[in-house]
């Protein structure tokens, strides 16, 4: 599937944004940097790293935003990932598409945008890196190719990471990527009196094995399994490996019934 299809396959854009698993996550330096400097470089006093899920936009970092979320349906950076090019907008009160939304009749009095899809190397748009002003401002090209390199330090940043949640041999959840997505979990099903199970994994006899067959043996071992629990699991829950042979299966919105199923 080319760019351009991927555009429209907003199914494959969510399961791209949940592998990265960075809703409802704390604060970050890497992020934090990013709209300092956007904010410094371009003069704005709004500018922030968005990620657009199914309903809502959620901010990773932001700017002279004192929200951390708005609807998807009057979010700009939603109509940004709509498009393989970046989104500039003058003028918002004289755009038909946005001259009657909230954000720009009330708070925050939006009036003019740039937005820079925050694309995947699989090809899929899951927010934008904008730059917002409280009047009319026409983006320069110069000020658009910054913003563009910055978005595409965001998307490195989330590559890393993701590469540093995940185990190297299993392809699991690391430890501590493990413990910090189970701990957001806990807390919101706490929050909203809701299900959730916990399965946890230890091998036997995964001693005798190296000492048998040797490690590479071993590495077998622990691939095979991982592989064999992702392919059973649920995109909503989180498989990792918390020793050399111990694993654990967090399930949200399951309780003890569903689970054993």
């Amino acid at each position: 599937m080319d760019d351009v299809n991927k555009l429209r396959d907003e199914e494959g854009r969510l399961l791209a944004l949940q592998r990265y698993q960075i809703l409802e996550t704390c604060e970050e330096d890497a992020f934090e940097h990013v709209v300092n400097l956007v904010q410094s470089i371009l003069d704005v006093p709004m500018c922030a790293v968005s990620l657009v899920e199914r309903q809502r936009q959620w901010f990773k970092a932001k700017r002279g935003l004192e929200i951390s979320e708005t609807p998807r349906d009057v979010s700009f950076c939603a109509q940004a990932i709509k498009d393989l090019n970046p989104l500039v907008i003058q003028d918002a009160t004289r755009d038909p598409r946005f001259s009657e939304n909230p954000l720009v009749t009330g708070e925050p009095h939006i009036r003019s945008y740039a937005g820079i899809p925050l694309r995947t190397p699989d090809g899929y748009n899951i927010g934008s890196l904008c730059a917002i002003d409280t009047k009319p401002r026409r983006f320069t090209p110069f000020e658009v190719s910054v913003l563009d390199q910055f978005a595409k330090i965001v998307v490195g940043e989330l590559e890393l990471r993701q590469i540093a949640s995940s185990d190297h041999l299993s392809g699991a959840m690391s430890r501590r990527a493990w413990m910090e997505g189970a701990s957001r979990e806990l807390e919101r099903a706490k929050r909203y009196n809701r299900p959730l199970s916990l399965v946890f994994f230890d091998l036997d006899r995964f001693k005798t094995v190296n000492d048998s067959f040797g490690h590479p043996a071993g590495d077998e071992v622990i691939r095979t399994f991982a592989a064999l629990c992702t392919s059973e699991s649920r995109d909503l829950d989180l498989f990792g490996r918390i020793g050399g042979e111990e694993f654990a299966l967090l399930m949200p919105e399951t309780d003890c019934d569903l689970a054993e199923q």
